[in-house]
């Protein structure tokens, strides 16, 4: 796909699938407020801009400083009162997020969220917790690169099982010494969208839809009002059958004994 000659040369494009997806999902849904968070240099946030021409842009991001392409692009087509970028803010940091939006929305709902912040699981249930609630009925919540932690656990699984591979001592000691320094590995994002998917397999319309595919998760918000207070993902889930339960210690250390090492296994005979 060609590039968009709407976007600024200096401001990065989004790759050719994202750009599709971008294309496809905003022409079904055609979104006049548009949440997103992570800028970083600014791409997608100027193509959310230029395929929807939105009344409203939330631009959320953790590093402080602002990326010169975007700001350029806000000041050349005199934006300013319609991507509203925020900069420092901890996509996790409950009271800032609701405190922005709170005054962004003035009582709007929100059509589209993005998130491609920072790809780590506590912090992305939480600003879903946060986000979820203000999408109208219909809209969209899409989380950007759920699998990025399964994918590279992919490929060192695949350099343990080939003992031929250059690099298959080195990532063997490694993986054994992460393993004695984590001997509880910590809980990645793709334990999310199967939190999800257990949401919506209660018979409830919270959420109406989840569509997994590959490096986006995309939560359609149903018709069925949420109770005051905080929403928590928790309440939605009924683990009728322990699918999200974490092995016990016992299990765990049988199952190292059967299988060989990857990334969530790492422990290695004979390397201590």
């Amino acid at each position: 796909m060609a590039r968009d000659d709407r976007l600024p040369a200096s401001c990065p494009s989004p790759s050719n699938q994202t750009r599709s997806r971008y294309l496809k999902l905003c022409r079904e849904l055609q979104p006049e407020v548009i949440v997103e968070l992570g800028i970083h240099m600014g791409g997608s946030t100027a193509l959310l801009h230029a395929l929807n021409r939105p009344s409203l842009l939330v631009a959320l991001e953790l590093v402080a400083e602002p990326p010169v392409a975007l700001s350029d692009y806000i000041r050349r087509h005199a934006l300013s009162s319609v991507i509203r970028p925020y900069y420092g803010v901890n996509q996790a940091d409950r009271v800032a997020v609701e405190a922005i939006l709170e005054a962004e929305l003035a009582g709007r709902k929100v059509d589209l969220v993005i998130d491609d912040a920072s790809h780590l699981l506590e912090e992305t249930r939480s600003s879903f917790e946060t986000l979820f609630p203000l999408l109208r009925p219909g809209g969209v919540f899409v989380i950007e690169d759920w699998n990025s932690d399964h994918l590279v656990a992919d490929g060192l699984q695949a350099v343990v099982a080939d003992s031929s591979h250059a690099a298959h001592a080195e990532v063997v000691s490694r993986l054994g010494e992460y393993a004695r320094l984590h001997p509880v590995p910590d809980m990645k994002l793709v334990r999310l969208p199967l939190e999800l998917v257990l949401a919506r397999a209660s018979a409830r319309d919270v959420i109406r839809e989840v569509t997994v595919m590959d490096n986006w998760v995309v939560v359609v918000r149903g018709d069925e009002p949420l109770p005051p207070g905080p929403f928590r993902l928790t309440d939605l889930v009924t683990d009728h059958f322990a699918n999200l339960r974490a092995p016990h210690a016992a299990q765990r250390a049988e199952q190292r004994q059967e299988h060989p090492p990857t990334l969530s296994n790492p422990e290695v005979t004979g390397s201590r």
